[in-house]
Parts: structure tokens; sequence; C-alpha cells
């Protein structure tokens, strides 16, 4: 037997344990963080077990439902076993939730296929039925965690940078304790050079490294004079999922492709923590259009792809 349960802001500061390791975003900090008020939490708990076998979040954003409002994805995270009927019964509540709300219609931004590709199909085939539409569909890449070494999976010129990039004496690592400043500046600086924003406020970005370091984690590219050459900001999506957040690089490095050295610092670290997956991203340019560059330089690395939908029905 399954209840739905609705919560609404303020949210309670924890919410009932979920079935199985959750998405990161899920969690009542995270949801706090991209808004106090006008958040709403539905979950189906498996009256059994006491615990959460789907949940959703969702966002008041000009009076439209939206899943997440801040993050890279939100929409409808639930267990691989969780019965049809009680999927059928969870959408009509996480509906009835946005009509009583007083929204105008939901929006879903879901993530990526390879992350559940069981569930995303279940859930895509079901809000199809439900009217909803694909209102964006993007490309994200990813790298499959296993004992082979990163340079297996490397195209041969990718193989020569990666090369070049040690020849030079550059070291990637992880590093914990950053000094948030320099890393903060470094972001901004890289990106602001090829016309893209953060995805996330320094403040925030900040306050995240600093509070969450086990979730936020820190790795670079130096110099043998401790220049920094590249630098990401993982998030540590779900226990087995590290998602390359916010990588950038230093012009004066390009030659050297660190970045390539960086995504082997973070394959290596993977296999010594347990990750099944690397996430890589989507491959957009600053009007999130395709970006084919991008994308085949994550080709190069061996990257594997999959799709990453948004749906949204209005009403």
């Amino acid at each position: 037997m399954y209840r739905f349960v609705t919560y609404s802001s303020p949210l309670p500061e924890a919410l009932p344990p979920l079935a199985e390791p959750g998405f990161l975003v899920n969690t009542v900090a995270q949801l706090m963080a991209q808004s106090v008020d006008g958040c709403w939490v539905i979950d189906a708990v498996n009256e059994t077990s006491s615990r959460v076998d789907a949940r959703c979040a969702f966002f008041d954003a000009n009076s439209l439902a939206i899943s997440p409002k801040q993050q890279s994805f939100g929409s409808v995270e639930f267990t691989r076993e969780l019965p049809d009927n009680v999927l059928d019964g969870f959408l009509n509540a996480l509906e009835k939730a946005v009509e009583t709300a007083k929204l105008t219609g939901l929006r879903l931004v879901h993530y990526p296929r390879a992350y559940a590709p069981e569930q995303t199909d279940r859930l895509l085939a079901k809000l199809s039925s439900r009217g909803f539409v694909v209102a964006d569909e993007q490309l994200n890449f990813h790298l499959k965690i296993s004992k082979k070494s990163f340079t297996d999976g490397l195209h041969h010129s990718a193989r020569r940078r990666l090369g070049k990039a040690k020849r030079a004496g550059l070291v990637a690592r992880y590093w914990p304790n950053p000094d948030l400043d320099r890393v903060i500046a470094f972001l901004e600086t890289s990106r602001s050079a090829q016309g893209y924003p953060l995805t996330m406020s320094a403040d925030t970005l900040r306050h995240w490294l600093a509070t969450a370091p086990d979730d936020y984690l820190t790795f670079a590219v130096f110099d043998h004079d401790d220049t920094l050459a590249a630098l990401t900001v993982a998030v540590r999506m779900r226990a087995d999922i590290l998602y390359n957040f916010l990588p950038a690089d230093n012009a004066a490095y390009r030659a050297y492709s660190p970045t390539i050295l960086l995504t082997e610092c973070l394959y290596i670290f993977c296999q010594h923590h347990h990750y099944t997956f690397l996430d890589l991203g989507i491959c957009v340019d600053e009007h999130r259009q395709p970006k084919p560059t991008l994308m085949r330089f994550k080709r190069n690395l061996g990257a594997e792809e999959s799709a990453k939908w948004t749906w949204e029905q209005k009403w």
C-alpha cells in the first residue's frame, strides 16, 4: 500500500528517507537553497517500509510549476520496482498539487536518460499519454567507470594531447580545502572570456564549497609554479554518479588541452571512490544551441550519449 504526501514551504527539516540512494538535488537543503518560498514536494510513501519510492519537487516560477528552479534537473525520481498503478497515482497527486497551488502548468527538466533508463522510458510514456510535450531535448555525455584505464577509451588525438600535457609538467589532482577566492575568481574569469555566465551564483557556489565539501569537490590542473591551468567543481549527484559541473581552463594553457588531464583525474577518482558514472554534461553555446566542437571533444574522450528531455504541459 502507498500513500501520497504533499509538503509545501516551509519544508520540514527532514523528509522521509528514500528507498534507495537518491539524487542530491532532492534533499531538503538543496531544495530550500533554490527557493525558501513557493516549493512543494510530493512523495509516494511505501507503508510497508515507511520509505519513499517516488518523489518530485516543484517551484512557482511566474505561475508555472517548474522542477527544478535552479538545478540541472529535477523531475520525478522513482524506484525501478515502483508498480505501474502507483506511478499513475503519483502523477495524479502531482498534477493535483500543481492545480491546488493555482499554477498554470508543469515543466519537468528530467535527468539524463542514462541515469535511469527504465524509469525514464516509463515516465516518458506516462507523460505523453497525459498530454505533456517535449519542450527541450539535449544530448548529455557521460563516461562509464570501469577497471579499464582512462586512456583506453581516448581517440588517438586526445591521447596525444594528454601526453603533451604530462610532458609539459602539468599535474592534475583532487583539491580538498581549496582557496575559495582563487577557485571562484578562476571560474568567473574563464567563463567570462568565453561568453558564459556561471550557472550558479558565486555566493551560492562559495556556500556549497564551504559547507558541503563531500558533495561539491574541486579538482585542478597545476603547472610547476602552482599556476592554475584548468579547474572544475564536481558534484556528487548520487552515490554512484559524479557530475563534472563547472569545468574551466586557462586560455594560456589551451595548447596543452589541460581539460583532458583534468578528466583523467576525475575518472581515476571515480574508480577509487566507487562511482560508476561520470557525467560530462550537455554541449551548448551561450544561446543554448548545440555546440558541435564540444560534442566532438567529449566523444574523443570516449564519452557516450544519452537524451536529456524537458517535458511540459499547460492547463
